[in-house]
């Protein structure tokens, strides 16, 4: 079978003009063929080839040559080295050197150039490095609305938490218990950290510009003449501190020139918590006895 395949592969070549087979005479035109290609065999037989026997004979004639002209030259190093003893002892005497100079100078360790060890002093004075300090970013959500002359900034849960209707009427209702009357603004809503990415920095450092920024502009386009901070998130952010909640309710701050503010318990909380409404009202005196004067 194995046959019949081989000569029909043979037809198929030959029928498109390719020999199958090939050639041992000189083609025309081409390089000759080196010797060695006559000798080879393989697998290699145990007889070396011609030119193996050659490159032998050629490789210990060689080295025959090299062991030779080694033999020469080593006694005419030993009479070099000889001649630069006797230049040595002569440049010495010429000198005024002795033998026992030399053998101390030679004998004499080298020493080491040793750095100059730094003083207490330098090291006290060197400029310590302290590492980069990452602050941990704060998690919150603000709202902002105007309410005639009176601006409400609110803590939310982060999570989920919306400026409801709820939250409108009863910011409406402290607002009219401290007398603060004229229109009411749109809630702007401000989380934090805005975008969810690891690699910006949204720290403390930068929550505190973008709170102060959206409060300087609430200031500059209205006339309020106090603020009210609902919750410790707002205190915090708004007056650029770090004192807790129970530090900071019910003490008269000022944000800006002609500009009061109060602190107390979150919206969320007044509405949630019983009780949380009566102290909220507290919180608020002072506030109220303030526009009273105003």
């Amino acid at each position: 079978m194995h046959s019949e395949q081989e000569q029909l592969r043979h037809q198929y070549l030959e029928a498109i003009g390719v020999s199958s087979w090939l050639s041992c005479a000189e083609l025309p035109g081409a390089t000759p063929t080196p010797d060695w290609v006559n000798d080879f065999q393989y697998p290699a037989p145990d007889i070396p080839f011609s030119s193996d026997r050659d490159r032998a004979s050629h490789a210990r004639a060689q080295l025959g040559l090299a062991k030779e002209g080694f033999a020469t030259k080593a006694p005419a190093t030993a009479k070099s080295s000889d001649d630069s003893v006797q230049n040595m002892s002569a440049a010495r005497a010429a000198l005024g050197l002795s033998a026992q100079s030399q053998a101390q100078t030679d004998a004499k360790p080298a020493v080491s150039a040793q750095p100059p060890e730094e003083s207490l002093e330098e090291r006290a004075e060197a400029p310590s490095i302290e590492p980069a300090v990452v602050s941990a970013t704060p998690v919150f959500k603000l709202a902002f609305l105007r309410m005639g002359d009176l601006l409400v900034v609110d803590s939310l849960p982060p999570q989920g938490g919306a400026f409801g209707e709820n939250y409108v009427q009863l910011a409406q209702a402290i607002a009219r218990s401290v007398g603060a009357d004229g229109e009411q603004g749109q809630v702007f809503m401000l989380p934090w950290p805005v975008f969810a990415s690891k690699t910006l920095d949204q720290g403390r450092e930068q929550a505190v510009i973008a709170v102060q920024h959206k409060l300087s502009r609430e200031l500059s386009n209205t006339s309020v003449k106090a603020v009210v901070l609902f919750g410790e998130a707002a205190a915090q952010m708004v007056l650029n501190c770090e004192e807790s909640l129970a530090e900071l309710q019910g003490v008269m701050l000022t944000v800006k020139s002609g500009v009061k503010a109060v602190a107390s318990h979150s919206l969320t909380e007044a509405m949630q918590l019983p009780g949380v409404k009566q102290q909220v009202w507290q919180d608020l005196q002072g506030l109220l006895a303030e526009l009273k004067h105003v």
